[in-house]
């Protein structure tokens, strides 16, 4: 899990690992935009779950399908998911339209993710997973309310999205 920072699409999660709890669950491949760079993941949608990390690779995310996905049929190879990889650049399970799964840093740091907004609260909000320590020392409401954000981060590189999008809500919230 990594929270805070923004760290490299590929580079700084283990692709050989599956992310904690979700190995082995069934679901589909997904994509959106940030910046310009397409980037692919897994989603579980009978239990709106992100399975990956965000993979910056069509064939990086076909094998970590292979390795740690399944379909209703079962398992399949990276052939078969990277088709499904290729799919997901022009059509998603999840939005009508490709603006809503198209980010900028800019956009999200401003707080103003336009009509993808509701779909970046989904998926972060698929993305996420209980903290293991929530620091209780801090009584005031401001530390009240640090504490409840900081009892859930994001799953693997999903700070991604998520960073840049706090960032910007901690700045509206001080004006």
């Amino acid at each position: 899990m990594a929270v805070g920072g923004t760290p490299a699409v590929n580079g700084a999660v283990d692709l050989s690992a599956g992310l904690p709890g979700r190995t082995g669950a069934v679901g589909g491949i997904e994509s959106l935009v940030l910046d310009g760079r397409r980037l692919f993941f897994g989603f579980d949608f009978s239990s709106d779950q992100v399975l990956s990390p965000l993979i910056g690779d069509e064939g990086t995310m076909a094998r970590f399908a292979a390795r740690h996905m399944r379909q209703r049929t079962g398992a399949h190879d990276e052939p078969y998911w990277a088709q499904l990889v290729r799919s997901s650049v022009d059509s998603s399970d999840l939005v009508w339209r490709d603006e809503q799964r198209t980010f900028t840093t800019g956009a999200l740091e401003s707080g103003n993710a336009g009509a993808a907004h509701g779909h970046l609260l989904y998926l972060l909000s698929a993305a996420t997973v209980q903290a293991e320590h929530t620091p209780a020392d801090d009584t005031t409401a401001a530390g009240r309310e640090r504490q409840a954000m900081s009892a859930h981060c994001t799953v693997a590189n999903w700070s991604l999205l998520s960073a840049p999008y706090s960032r910007g809500t901690e700045r509206a919230a001080s004006r």
